[in-house]
């Protein structure tokens, strides 16, 4: 029999949008994209793919409970599953499992649903299907690059949380509740340390870490000999961390959460991507501790010249106006030499 070299797909082949850059899609959108594409639900499309690989599905089974886009082996799991079904490869880039052996798990998945509706509303009128970024999935990312505001978590219709994907039929945009479009939301601008955070992130997401396994402990005594000469107590109070924290990195093989390797390219001033890909030997910390740039409100005292008081001079007006045969209130005193009653009572107190 013939073989053939390029057999159809079981599942469509879609492309994932945004890979290769800060935007890259999250295998819960593909997922989703993918089930609308056949004209299916995604918990019907789910309960099908275990099906097919020999899967046990359970009665009361909730397909978005799955942790499609996490660093867990599930997502690694899905991943190559739907890999194998679309022949779509490296869908591993669009959970987080290819940064298991650098990240600690703690922290890093957000509490509610979260998006960016400026991006959703950009994909709309570029007429491109809107897809949820993974970016989005990152609890320290709370802000868009892109746009520079903050990603928002209730949808703008209805009002309610948790309804961008927790459903058992969804439309990635699309509100799961009352099918409001969630690009319609107004967004707050973002800050400039939230925005910080994010771009790391970004830059993180962009391409997979290429730093061993086995050589993330090697990177993390590289990092504390070069920020505190190897000091374990003092790189972790210059840097806000726990200290048996940081032992437990050097001592147990331990991994920092991401908010913590954050912490170390801000106080280090290099880059994360940089630091999941080893490129430690050129490093050079900055001379001066790295502040963010915050833009200050311009000052209500600008233009503002002091003055030098004539207090002889006051005093002599004071003692003319004891003279005076209608007495008169100390407000009315402090008008006419323009002087607050304070400074009359500390400068002028026998007058």
């Amino acid at each position: 029999m013939d073989v053939m070299n390029n057999p159809r797909s079981t599942l469509h082949a879609l492309t994932p949008m945004g890979q290769g850059t800060g935007e890259v899609e999250s295998l819960t959108s593909y997922f989703c994209r993918l089930a609308h594409s056949h004209g299916m639900t995604a918990r019907n499309l789910s309960a099908w793919v275990l099906e097919h690989f020999e899967q046990s599905v359970p009665d009361d089974y909730k397909w978005f409970r799955r942790a499609y886009s996490g660093m867990s082996v599930e997502s690694e799991q899905w991943a190559v599953w739907l890999a194998e079904l679309t022949g779509v490869e490296a869908l591993d880039g669009l959970t987080l499992s290819p940064w298991r052996h650098v990240l600690a798990g703690p922290g890093l998945a957000p509490q509610s649903d979260r998006w960016c509706p400026c991006c959703l509303k950009e994909d709309k009128l570029a007429d491109r299907p809107p897809y949820l970024r993974l970016s989005w999935d990152v609890a320290p990312v709370t802000v868009c690059v892109r746009h520079k505001v903050e990603l928002v978590s209730a949808c703008p219709h209805c009002e309610k949380r948790n309804v961008r994907n927790r459903a058992s039929t969804v439309v990635p945009g699309y509100c799961t509740a009352c099918g409001g479009y969630l690009g319609d939301a107004q967004a707050e601008p973002a800050t400039p340390a939230a925005l910080w955070s994010a771009r790391q992130v970004g830059q993180m997401l962009s391409k997979n870490p290429t730093v061993a396994a086995d050589g993330v402990s090697a990177l993390l005594e590289t990092v504390i000999e070069r920020m505190a000469a190897g000091r374990v107590s003092s790189f972790a109070r210059k840097l806000g961390l726990s200290k048996s924290g940081v032992w437990h990195w050097v001592r147990n093989g331990g991994l920092p959460t991401l908010p913590a390797w954050l912490a170390i390219c801000l106080h280090g001033g290099i880059g994360l991507d940089k630091l999941f890909a080893g490129e430690v030997d050129d490093w050079v910390l900055p001379i001066e501790p790295v502040q963010l740039p915050i833009p200050l409100l311009e000052s209500p005292r600008k233009g503002i010249k002091s003055r030098v008081l004539d207090w002889q001079g006051i005093r002599a007006q004071l003692r003319e106006m004891l003279d005076e045969p209608q007495p008169i209130t100390l407000g009315e005193a402090c008008r006419r030499v323009g002087v607050d009653y304070k400074h009359l009572y500390l400068q002028a107190n026998v007058e």
